[in-house]
Parts: structure tokens; sequence; C-alpha cells
């Protein structure tokens, strides 16, 4: 479902660059940022920094089932971190920047967007540079002009039933 959601928003963002920018290559991709070492692909990269279990809906709710109700875990809601990176070689920087921009205003433009049915939200998220910069050695590679967003709303939903019981049949009272 993760390379669903993002391919999906990669597709999209393309899209809206394209009718700015002409590149036979594309502008838009899912991928992994690279070291230093590798092909520079001269597009936006959407790449998985992180995910974050949310902090509302954690629980268990009862269904009817037939004569009895199962006892079922909502499903596990989870916001992904994902860093959109403008890849370029250093002599096409100042592209890489309009390229940033006009990804920025995307992300303002469309905040909410459905992929088979389900809602998901991006959102900026305020970075530090000190955080950007962890973020950036860890992942191994050079930097480049990027953003991190928060996409909100991926379930995880394993339909696990918890428990069940059954509902109590006629009652009579003797007096």
């Amino acid at each position: 479902m993760i390379k669903r959601i993002l391919t999906y928003y990669a597709e999209r963002l393309e899209e809206y660059l394209s009718r700015l920018h002409r590149q036979p290559e594309g502008l838009a991709t899912v991928g992994l940022i690279g070291s230093a070492g590798e092909e520079c692909p001269n597009k936006v990269v959407i790449s998985l920094v992180n995910l974050e279990k949310e902090t509302s809906g954690d629980m268990t709710y009862m269904q009817r089932s037939g004569s009895g109700f199962v006892g079922k875990g909502a499903p596990l809601m989870m916001n992904m971190h994902v860093m959109l990176a403008a890849v370029y070689d250093g002599k096409r920087y100042g592209e890489s920047l309009s390229v940033l921009s006009e990804t920025l205003a995307f992300i303002r433009s469309t905040p909410k967007f459905q992929v088979d049915g389900y809602v998901y939200t991006m959102e900026i998220v305020p970075m530090s540079t000190m955080d950007l910069h962890n973020i950036w050695t860890t992942m191994g590679g050079q930097y480049y002009p990027s953003v991190i967003c928060k996409l909100r709303g991926l379930a995880i939903d394993s339909s696990e039933i918890i428990s069940s019981g059954s509902m109590a049949g006629e009652t009579s009272v003797k007096t």
C-alpha cells in the first residue's frame, strides 16, 4: 500500500510539473535518494523517511455478527514522513530550485488526495537545520534542496478478531 500511495502521488506531481517544464525523462519519481557516487536523476525524488503511529484511534470495537458480537481491533493508523528532494546535478542547481518551488506549490494546492477510495493528506513539516542534517547523514547521501512532509491516513487493518460472544436469548421471569 505504501508503494501505491507514493507512486500515485509522484504521478500527480509529474502531471503538475510537466505543465511547467519539458523533460522527456520525467520530473518526479519514487525512490531512494542515493549517495554522491550514483547517477543524478535530475528530477524530484519522493522517498519514505519514517513511519509513525497515529496517536488517535487505536481501540477495539464490537461488530454484530449473525446472532452475536465480534470484537475487532480498529485499523492501525500510520503517518508517513516523506522527503521530496530536487535531485539535480550541480550545473542544473537553479532549475532544481525552480522545480522545488513548484513542488511546494503543488503540495499546498493539493493537500488531500484519494487512492483506492481512501483519503490521504499531505502537509509540510517544519524541520530544523539540525534535524535535516541528521536525516541526510542517515540516508548517506549528499544534500539536495528538499522538504519533509507528513502524509496522513495510512490504515493497516489485519481484520483480526480479538473476542466474540453471543446475544442473550429470550428471557423469562417466573413470579
